[in-house]
């Protein structure tokens, strides 16, 4: 949970504001007339920060690197445009990640036929186009517009506009991410491979609860200075975390390997090659798989790209529009994890996705997050938009907010809405006033919860089979508030019955 995207947001806002299955866009930092070559055997990304556009369409971006949509579309004649370069005439099958309001329909037009796309609910979604958009051999143009006949579900869009909602919070009209093309002659083939490289989450909903915790080189003492790195690494109790852990019940622990910071805390030469000095000489994660096993807890790890770091990211990035040093290194990065720990590690939770990283091949990606353990699971945060991909397995779930939005099936899994087809987890801040501790003299906030409602939330949750992960903020010294684990043993008396 990055610092834009979950605590700040409300601040920034009040601003002025290589997989074969993925093909990205030719991107530049200002709208391009240059053409997209189209993926004959995978999906197409096609920006609307990088489409041809009327003047009065306004792009949402924090920084060089945090591209989120562009907002205030709300009349028929605006419009987004796109050429493309088709390898080969056929059908291309085409899904929106756009936010709006039900009945609003967007037309998609290309030199030939045009489709349309119908909007469902309120809010951010991935939507489908009625039909498959036949375009030629070469060059041609895509088009979106809004049919004419929006008027009054634009309407009835502003009218029930909610001051807290993200999506509402952005002022009028629709917001538009991206178009997704995909060709029908490759849609079984794209899907076989999803499949090939699907891991089964349901054990989260088995497992109910976890804990989390954003712990690191970046954390404080209740009082004082830090402890300089790697220190505080070599100084953490992990028997007595542990034990803490497995006294509120958690089924599983996510671990921040990064955050703040992007020092690792073990010996992973990969990251020595890139910058030396962010590793350690001990290997906490392994320790922490030690003492988690014998206490049948499962160990996942939440991972930062490290922005935040100038010396990390000078060595890893190049623009938004250059990706590929950022997805060598960190496929470098994942396979050595993976294939250290083998499946003591279950899974990885991924930052940053839906605005840094998408569109990236998340093919290669997660195959590389799967190194060592192919049942290890995988998610990427889309924040509130729509998933990002369909390679990974269960939601990131950043808030409890959405927790009653879409419905599950028996096993835990989406079969509705933005998340469709992942398993459900939700994660949350427990205490906070953040989701680590990164200031001195940082005091733990009391339990946003009371007995009463985090009762009705586990127990609903359960019902639903949807995993929920409690954020804990910890000191360097690993103590956590009395007042929280004495809320997750609540948790814990209601849903192990101990």
């Amino acid at each position: 949970m990055e610092d834009i995207t979950r605590r700040n947001f409300l601040l920034a806002t009040s601003m002025t504001l290589g997989s074969s299955l993925i093909s990205l866009a030719r991107l530049q930092q200002q709208p391009s007339s240059l053409p997209v070559r189209l993926n004959s055997s995978g999906i197409t990304v096609l920006m609307a920060d990088r489409s041809q556009r009327s003047d009065s369409l306004k792009e949402f971006r924090l920084g060089s690197i945090k591209r989120f949509w562009i907002e205030n579309w709300s009349r028929p004649e605006e419009y987004f445009q796109w050429t493309v370069e088709s390898p080969e005439a056929g059908p291309y099958d085409i899904s929106l990640l756009i936010a709006g309001g039900p009945q609003i329909e967007v037309e998609i037009a290309g030199p030939q036929i045009s489709s349309a796309a119908l909007l469902s609910r309120h809010g951010w979604d991935k939507v489908n186009a009625s039909t498959a958009l036949i375009l030629p051999k070469g060059l041609s143009k895509i088009t979106a517009r809004l049919r004419r006949n929006n008027e009054e579900p634009l309407k009835t869009l502003e009218s029930k506009r909610k001051p807290n909602d993200w999506f509402d919070r952005r002022g009028s009209g629709l917001h538009l991410k991206s178009l997704e093309l995909t060709p029908a002659a490759a849609k079984s083939n794209i899907e076989k491979r999803v499949k090939a490289l699907h891991s089964s989450a349901e054990w989260l909903a088995e497992a109910k609860y976890g804990l989390m915790f954003q712990w690191g080189d970046w954390g404080y003492p209740s009082h004082g200075d830090r402890k300089p790195w790697p220190q505080m690494i070599n100084d953490f109790n992990v028997d007595a975390f542990a034990k803490m852990v497995e006294e509120t019940g958690a089924g599983y622990c996510i671990w921040s390997a990064t955050w703040r910071g992007s020092r690792f805390p073990a010996p992973i030469k990969a990251i020595d090659r890139i910058v030396p000095g962010h590793t350690t000489k001990r290997d906490l994660i392994g320790d922490l798989i030690h003492a988690f096993g014998k206490r049948n807890i499962k160990l996942l790890l939440y991972y930062h790209p490290g922005h935040e770091d100038k010396t990390w990211w000078a060595q890893n990035w190049v623009s938004i529009d250059r990706q590929e040093r950022f997805t060598d290194n960190y496929c470098s990065l994942m396979n050595e994890v993976g294939e250290r720990y083998g499946k003591g590690l279950s899974g990885w939770l991924i930052d940053d996705a839906m605005v840094l990283n998408y569109p990236a091949p998340f093919e290669r990606m997660t195959k590389a997050m799967k190194a060592g353990y192919p049942e290890r699971i995988v998610s990427y945060n889309s924040w509130i938009l729509p998933r990002v991909t369909e390679f990974q397995d269960f939601s990131f779930g950043e808030g409890f907010d959405a927790i009653n939005h879409w419905p599950t099936d028996r096993k835990g899994v989406f079969i509705d809405g933005p998340q469709k087809g992942q398993q459900a987890q939700f994660m949350d801040i427990l205490d906070g006033p953040d989701w680590g501790i990164w200031k001195p003299e940082t005091i733990i906030q009391p339990p946003r919860f009371t007995d009463e409602q985090i009762a009705d939330l586990v127990k609903n949750a359960a019902v639903q089979r949807k995993a929920l992960s409690f954020n804990l903020l910890m000191y360097e010294d690993g103590s956590v508030s009395p007042q929280s684990l004495e809320r997750m043993r609540t948790v814990r008396k209601i849903i192990r019955g101990k």
